[in-house]
């Protein structure tokens, strides 16, 4: 039987990964990696499969249901400790979207038009009102669990230094009813970036699956696309961004999953040629992503459904206090 352990004064954490595709390497080393350290701190946490996000993309309908139940289940599989940490959909919890309504009343149309990744994707999704307020409902994600703290990458500091003007605005009228949150202190997860295209980040993607490691992907497969991975023609391995990206991110890599400093993944490659390389950080990986595989393929309906039922009933716990805070701050309750 799980336990959940709910204490007042712990500070919260707050994380969402989007359903849009497999769950891949990146995702992992980049975000859930670091949800599982966390879940073992000091901090209750609150991480979330943000469906209505892949909205903005219009998805099918049949292919974002099984990528929802499938990062549900590579959530459980990852090791995150449930005793602190509740993991749950937000489509299940209407007050994210109902938070969110209100909260863009203290936001600037200008502000969201200035928001990098809302340029970036209205070039292939359109300019419909969803891609450019969806940073109101990122913050209302937040917000609803009164997070203290948000594990982000640099992608999205934008975002939350616009949940934190939000909040401010929001407290300044009505009282201090939200904290700022502040990203979250010590390692960040790994940027990881594609084995074939090294200079974009590695993708859930059909169009890059040769350069994307998937969850399930077989020994073979996974070999077979590290010994094709995009490198250089010097045959040194040291990490430089700039002039050795492919490389660069091998390196990241194996450092990563053995919770090594750069220099001493360098330090232990130094005499290696590539080829060896290559096949050292492909076994790596494998071994890593094996025992995520072993419980993903374990964990029967009965499972999730225990898990999720018990998970969303603190979730909604938790996200009706703030409502109810809100609309007495406001006057609507």
């Amino acid at each position: 039987m799980i336990k959940f352990i709910r204490i007042a004064d712990m500070k919260t954490v707050f994380s969402g990964i989007q359903p849009s595709g497999l769950v891949h390497l990146g995702n992992l080393l980049g975000a859930i990696n670091n949800w599982v350290k966390l879940s073992d701190g000091d901090s209750k946490n609150y991480f979330c499969i943000v469906d209505l996000h892949s909205l903005t993309g219009l998805p099918n309908k049949n292919d974002l249901k099984k990528s929802i139940d499938d990062t549900l289940k590579v959530l459980i599989a990852s090791g995150i400790n449930l005793e602190t940490s509740v993991i749950y959909k937000q489509s299940d919890l209407q007050e994210h979207a109902y938070l969110s309504w209100i909260l863009s009343n203290f936001c600037q149309v200008g502000e969201l038009q200035r928001m990098t990744q809302f340029k970036e994707k209205a070039s292939s999704f359109g300019t419909h009102s969803g891609l450019l307020t969806y940073p109101i409902l990122m913050a209302s994600d937040i917000l609803i669990h009164k997070a203290n703290e948000v594990p982000v990458g640099d992608d999205q500091t934008q975002h939350l230094e616009l949940t934190r003007n939000i909040a401010e605005r929001f407290n300044n009228n009505y009282g201090e009813i939200f904290p700022i949150p502040e990203k979250t202190s010590g390692k960040s997860g790994a940027r990881l970036m594609s084995l074939r295209h090294p200079e974009n980040k590695m993708s859930k993607s059909s169009d890059d699956i040769n350069g994307t490691i998937y969850f399930n992907d077989s020994k073979d497969s996974i070999l077979k696309k590290f010994k094709s991975s995009v490198t250089d023609s010097e045959n040194i391995i040291k990490y430089d961004q700039k002039n050795k990206p492919g490389i660069s991110n091998l390196i990241e890599i194996y450092a990563t999953i053995n919770d090594i400093k750069i220099s001493d993944a360098e330090k232990e490659f130094q005499n290696s040629q590539y080829g060896e390389f290559k096949i050292a950080v492909a076994e790596t990986v494998f071994d890593y992503l094996k025992p995520i595989k072993n419980r993903f393929d374990e964990l029967t309906t009965k499972d999730i459904d225990d898990i999720v039922d018990e998970n969303i009933k603190l979730a909604k716990n938790s996200a009706q206090e703030t409502i109810k805070e809100v609309e007495e701050a406001l006057g609507i309750c």
